[in-house]
């Protein structure tokens, strides 16, 4: 793998991108709140200490916001903000919704809505695609046909496998359409029980160790390392808590299972975040946007 801001340092290249999303509404609408609002505070705070990263660790170059264009519809001036500060806008789908779980005509609705939303603010079609949650099996081949229809890259594809047991070239080939894949690598652990991927939730509960392992291994495999993370993994003031008076239209069950589960997500190991990525970029070296690099 090349690329034209890879350094004679010896670091392996990595990318760095973010899910742009609003937990607390994504949740709250996931959950059956029938009026689900926003936290753009939270939102617009994360993205100020993100794009700090840029110098603080990446040495200027920019990183990839896969935007929900439900929150480009809320927030336009943000996403309007971020995009003149030079980093890419890439599609996260319109809601946070599975892609699986969609039907053929809800999907290309709700691709064409998103990327509607996204071109009106920046002036630009976004060139790349990522799933909410990576929420597309390797056999949904439909899907895949129409992000190819659309855009030219998606980082969706969750595997533990070779590259080049996969997909020639890493590309997914649809009559006269092609789509670069940036896989999602996924390193088995605990006797393949569980695949350790180098992003969100991952990156703040397990040892920073196994983070850097899992990157390397994805190198090793001819994958290009990713690490991605979320406003809510960013933040420490658990500024995207949903509250017990949130929850009241659920029954007392769920209610009180969400309500303790959202620690996974709103509190354990962010602050350890900052830290973990200083470590990371002494061995691996961020490459800039990813629609930068679509030709290797």
């Amino acid at each position: 793998m090349t690329s034209k801001y890879l350094d004679t340092n010896s670091k392996i290249p990595f990318y760095f991108s973010v899910d742009f999303e609003d937990f607390y509404y994504d949740t709250n609408r996931r959950l059956g709140n029938p009026y689900p609002s926003f936290k753009l505070a939270a939102v617009k705070e994360s993205y100020e200490i993100i794009n700090r990263y840029s110098d603080q660790f990446f040495a200027g170059r920019r990183m990839t916001f896969f935007v929900t264009a439900v929150l480009a519809r809320k927030a336009p001036d943000l996403i309007q903000k971020i995009f003149n500060d030079g980093h890419e806008i890439a599609c996260h789908y319109n809601y946070h919704d599975s892609v699986d779980n969609e039907t053929a005509e809800t999907l290309c609705e709700n691709l064409d809505i998103a990327i509607d939303i996204l071109h009106s603010i920046t002036g630009e079609r976004p060139v790349g695609f990522r799933a909410p949650n990576f929420a597309i099996s390797a056999d949904n081949t439909f899907a895949y046909e129409e992000l190819a229809k659309r855009f030219k890259y998606d980082s969706s594809y969750k595997t533990s496998e070779h590259k080049s047991q996969i997909f020639k070239n890493g590309e997914f080939l649809f009559g006269d359409n092609s789509l670069k894949e940036f896989f999602v690598y996924g390193m088995p652990y605990a006797f393949g029980k569980i695949n350790i991927r180098t992003g969100g939730t991952f990156l703040r509960l397990c040892p920073i160790s196994l983070t850097i392992k899992a990157m390397k291994q994805a190198y090793n495999k001819q994958h290009a390392p990713l690490l991605y993370l979320h406003p809510f993994d960013i933040l420490t003031e658990k500024e995207f808590w949903i509250t017990w008076k949130d929850l009241k239209f659920m029954n007392i069950k769920p209610r009180a299972i969400f309500w303790l589960r959202q620690n996974q997500w709103s509190n354990l190991g962010n602050k350890t975040v900052e830290t973990k990525i200083e470590q990371i970029c002494k061995i691996f070296e961020h490459q800039g946007p990813m629609r930068e690099h679509l030709v290797e």
